[in-house]
C-alpha cells in the first residue's frame, strides 16, 4: 500500500520596498512574515533560534527577490564570478524584520510537526513585488528587480 502525503504549509509576509527616484534601486524596508510552526517541542529558547533562522530566511529571500542576478544561455552559467554576483550584507538588512509563529500541529507531520527552513522564502518576492506596485503603479515579473527592470515597466528604458 502507497501513501500520499501533500505538506502543506502555511505563511504569509508583508514587505516595504523604496524605489530611489532617480536611481530606480528598490531598496527593501521592514518586513514581517507569519508562519503555522506546527508542534512545538522545544524549550523557549529554542522558538527563539527558530525565530531566528525564519528572519534569516527573509532576509535571503530579499536578496533573491532584488539583488541575485544568476544568468544563464543555453545551458551555461554566466554568472560564474561571486564578484558579480550580489548577495546581501549587513547594510542591506533592514532595520525591522518581524516573525509571527503560531503553533498549528500537523496531522501528518511527525507528532504534529511542520518544515520550517526554507518556507519563509516563497512570499517574500511577491511581497516585495507588490510594494513596487504600490510605490511606482507598474507590476515587475522578473526577479531581481533591478533598476533596469524597473525603468523597462515604466517605459523609461
Amino acid at each position: 500500500m502507497s501513501r500520499f502525503v501533500v505538506d502543506r504549509n502555511d505563511d504569509a509576509a508583508v514587505a516595504l520596498a523604496r524605489v530611489e527616484p532617480r536611481a530606480h534601486a528598490v531598496q527593501p524596508g521592514a518586513a514581517r512574515d507569519a508562519l503555522a510552526e506546527g508542534a512545538v517541542h522545544a524549550a523557549d529558547e529554542h522558538r527563539e533560534v527558530a525565530g531566528e533562522g525564519v528572519e534569516g530566511a527573509v532576509v535571503q529571500a530579499q536578496g533573491y527577490a532584488v539583488l541575485e542576478d544568476w544568468k544563464t544561455k543555453d545551458g551555461r552559467v554566466l554568472t560564474d564570478q561571486l564578484s558579480t554576483y550580489l548577495i546581501p550584507t549587513i547594510w542591506d538588512i533592514p532595520e525591522i524584520v518581524e516573525t509571527v509563529m503560531v503553533e498549528v500541529p500537523d496531522p501528518n507531520g511527525p507528532w504534529g510537526a511542520r518544515g520550517l527552513g526554507e518556507l519563509p522564502f516563497l512570499p517574500v518576492a511577491a511581497a516585495i513585488g507588490a510594494a513596487i506596485h504600490d510605490a511606482t503603479g507598474v507590476w515587475i515579473d522578473e526577479f531581481p528587480f533591478t533598476p533596469e527592470r524597473v525603468l523597462r515597466a515604466l517605459g523609461k528604458i
